[in-house]
């Protein structure tokens, strides 16, 4: 086998595909130096999906992102002794992550990696509008305040003497150290049809398709600021409640890209053991009429009541909600009113029960 690069490059490597996965840049593997290539600049599917799974059980050299996850935490502590506010935090994936998964690739499917170091991260522009939305969506903010942190979304410089700048500046989210890799599948039924070749039919063949994720459990770090301390407080609110309620990323809708608190235990209640609910030893207490909404994407049920919240993974099993209530809950994905038990659990709360 040939590949497509310089003669020197290619010397190097030669036919050795061990030695071309001692490269310890994820970027230049994963986007450059790809040995499913053949002569002719041609590429055979079977040798992608043997090179993504050669990726997932790589184990990069953690230090890369060590350095920059230390160098961003020394940024926010120079602003802070520049004067500036800062909101920072760290967040755990409860499910598989996947950015940048449609973005170009030479193995058709992509994943947003680091420029220089090459380890997966979230960019500080897509958690900005993650923010927003989860703003917008989930609590419905003001317009007033939107402009206040965001700014504004005309950006026509036409329009200029009516733009107002954001008061919240937001960093990337960086991986604490090195994520691990998993590899996912899809199975699209109708490739044919997709190319314009055949028209849709269940005659038609599926072809599964490979791709890298990072896996559930690993934590991030966040960071934003700004000169007002109450808009950075504002906008970190929104921030956490979109990674945990929205998620980040692609196929957030079937259950990827969403996060958790780093110490949030977990504990089984009662004898389901599907039913999960975070530890605590402080008393119950009853919230009348709180407001319930499920997030069928990372299976959680949410309670509010007063600009407090709690929640409850249900995984598969949802015997924790009372029959009358499940139907327009779960099937019909609206938000309803019960009598909720809660229990604190450091800064947030858990939900016991519900009547």
């Amino acid at each position: 086998m040939k590949l497509p690069l310089p003669a020197e490059t290619r010397e190097y490597f030669r036919d050795d595909k061990s030695r071309l996965l001692k490269i310890s840049n994820l970027g230049l593997l994963f986007n450059k130096y790809v040995y499913s290539w053949q002569d002719g600049w041609q590429k055979k599917d079977e040798n992608a999906r043997e090179f993504r799974d050669d990726i997932s059980k790589i184990q990069f050299d953690k230090k890369y992102a060590l350095s920059v996850y230390a160098r961003q935490k020394a940024v926010v502590q120079g602003l802070q002794n520049s004067g500036w506010h800062d909101e920072s935090f760290e967040l755990t994936s409860d499910t598989r992550l996947i950015i940048g998964l449609g973005g170009t690739s030479v193995i058709e499917t992509g994943m947003t990696l680091h420029p220089l170091y090459g380890f997966p991260y979230l960019p500080a522009s897509g958690l900005k509008g993650l923010a927003r939305a989860y703003a917008e969506i989930g609590c419905d903010a003001p317009k007033e305040e939107l402009l206040e942190v965001f700014g504004s979304e005309e950006k026509d410089s036409r329009n200029a003497v009516n733009n107002q700048q954001g008061n919240v500046f937001f960093m990337d989210g960086l991986p604490v150290t090195f994520p691990r890799l998993e590899l996912d599948i899809m199975n699209p039924h109708y490739g044919e049809y997709y190319q314009g070749d055949k028209p849709p039919a269940d005659y038609l063949n599926p072809v599964p398709v490979t791709f890298l994720t990072v896996a559930p459990g690993q934590t991030f770090s966040f960071a934003l600021f700004s000169r007002d301390e109450g808009v950075a407080v504002k906008a970190k609110k929104w921030l956490m409640g979109g990674l945990a309620e929205l998620g980040a990323g692609g196929k957030t809708n079937v259950g990827y890209g969403y996060f958790r608190s780093s110490a949030t235990p977990t504990k089984q209640v009662g004898q389901n053991p599907q039913v999960t609910k975070v530890n605590s030893v402080s008393q119950p207490t009853l919230w009348e009429n709180a407001s319930l909404t499920w997030n069928p994407g990372n299976m959680i049920l949410l309670a509010r009541k007063d600009n407090k919240k709690a929640e409850i993974k249900l995984g598969n099993n949802k015997d924790i909600v009372p029959e009358a209530l499940r139907s327009k809950l779960f099937e019909k994905k609206r938000t309803i009113t019960a009598n909720v038990i809660v229990e604190p659990v450091g800064n947030n709360f858990g939900i016991v029960e519900i009547k």
